[in-house]
């Protein structure tokens, strides 16, 4: 079954088209996405040389300079760019030449609505995937022991089998191979790929990590994050069954990210000491927003429920243009219609090569957050429930349902629980970090 189609690989697929006459070659980066700077660079853009092009460009016949431009050696000009986009999913509303290089900025009135309802779509295909493991990712049997690179193994396993189960080429092959998981770079995996996992090594000694055991590292985690909520909250904390049940979580969800957030064939270089700044801090801000996302949505809902705001419309009778805060845009493109991208290059299987990049997912996640993070300071989500300030209001909260759904995808790959799957307990972490700055 293959997945729902990627509106922004779509797009660069229709402009190689354009200027080519020719379907994209796969893993093409002619045509780039832009991740920075959106609003003066624009979304994608591509070099106006012949020299970049002349691989792909016909030029059979024509009295061009090989160090011409692009776009006056096919004949075309940038109204004939937007023009021609009128046809496709994402349309192109300007364009610009700067150095060389052609610069598009998609019509966002028209992209936002079509890549929001792709990621309905997307995500609600992802978690069927997740729940259906391959089977086909195994731990390598001689690695089974307590020590961290042993804890990365197996975390590494999980993730990889995850990704591995979404991968539309891995699930639609039936003779699909099997992937070995593995700190040894002389295993033979026989008829399957090995995936090697890098060592976990002592930050200060710069030696691989032998002393301390993986239950040992998770209880320094969890010491970490109970030492931090004692400094601004008092001992209370410590004796508090559900905060000590939620640090646990933490601290153990924070081993897992900083085992996983390196290049799984890299080693890992781990820091101990409980007075440094820890990298469990990472996690810890990732959960953070998961928990703050969680409580608008479910603050929203009690106040339905209290009768304090109307039902939220459905998606179709939502009012999407609304949405023009730089922030809304960045969060939609590069983190909503931009994770099937991220995906992609998660995974790369052929015949010949076998490689899982879940470090991806943690540099993704730490992105989407810090950006999410700076919006929810600049903009107040939940409103006065005034009739003029309720479209506004509910077409946010469409985008961060998505958001929200496409976060804890992302940490179910991972194999990090969400708070989400424990909000009866912590509902309140979202007050508790408000008002006491613990990251």
């Amino acid at each position: 079954m293959m997945m729902v189609e990627n509106v922004l690989d779509a797009f660069t697929d229709d402009v190689f088209q354009f200027l080519t006459k020719k379907p994209k070659l796969a893993r093409n980066l002619l045509v780039k996405k832009h991740s920075e700077n959106l609003q003066t660079q624009g979304d994608f853009s591509f070099p106006d040389t012949l020299k970049s092009w002349h691989e792909h460009i016909d030029l059979q016949g024509l009295q061009v300079d090989a160090d011409g431009a692009l776009m006056s050696c096919i004949g075309k000009e940038a109204t004939d760019l937007i023009t021609e986009s009128k046809n496709w999913r994402l349309e192109v509303a300007k364009v610009t030449n700067v150095n060389g290089r052609v610069h598009m900025f998609l019509d966002r009135l028209k992209s936002i609505p079509v890549g929001l309802a792709e990621a309905l779509e997307y995500n609600n295909e992802l978690i069927k995937r997740i729940s259906d493991s391959t089977n086909k990712v195994r731990l390598d049997s001689d690695s089974d022991d307590d020590s961290l690179t042993s804890l990365r193994l197996k975390y590494l396993t999980k993730s990889i089998d995850n990704l591995y189960s979404i991968h539309a080429k891995a699930s639609e092959r039936t003779d699909s191979v099997s992937v070995i998981v593995t700190s040894k770079s002389t295993f033979k995996s026989g008829t399957g790929h090995a995936v090697l996992c890098g060592v976990v090594l002592n930050a200060k000694t710069g030696a691989k990590e032998v002393n301390i055991k993986a239950d040992d590292f998770i209880r320094i985690r969890q010491e970490e994050m109970s030492l931090i909520a004692q400094h601004k909250y008092g001992v209370r904390v410590s004796t508090d069954t559900k905060w000590k049940e939620f640090i646990a979580h933490l601290g153990e969800s924070a081993v897992v990210f900083e085992l996983l957030q390196s290049r799984p064939n890299s080693a890992v270089k781990i820091n101990f000491d409980c007075s440094a700044a820890g990298s469990s801090k990472g996690a810890a801000f990732i959960l953070y927003n998961c928990a703050r996302l969680e409580a608008i949505i479910k603050t929203f809902n009690e106040r339905v429920d209290e009768g304090a705001y109307p039902p939220l419309p459905s998606f179709k009778d939502i009012d999407f243009n609304l949405l023009a805060h730089e922030d809304e845009w960045c969060l939609i493109f590069n983190f909503i219609m931009g994770f099937p991208l991220l995906l992609n290059n998660c995974v790369d299987i052929s015949e010949t090569t076998c490689e899982f990049k879940p470090h991806l997912l943690c540099n993704f996640l730490c992105c989407m957050v810090r950006v999410f993070s700076q919006y929810y300071r600049k903009v107040r989500i939940l409103t006065e429930p005034r009739k003029h300030l309720l479209p506004v209001l509910f077409a946010r909260l469409h985008m961060l349902k998505i958001l929200n759904e496409t976060l804890k995808t992302c940490l179910d790959i991972l194999n990090i629980k969400s708070v989400s799957q424990m909000y009866s307990h912590f509902y309140f972490l979202h007050r508790f970090y408000e008002y006491n700055k613990i990251l």
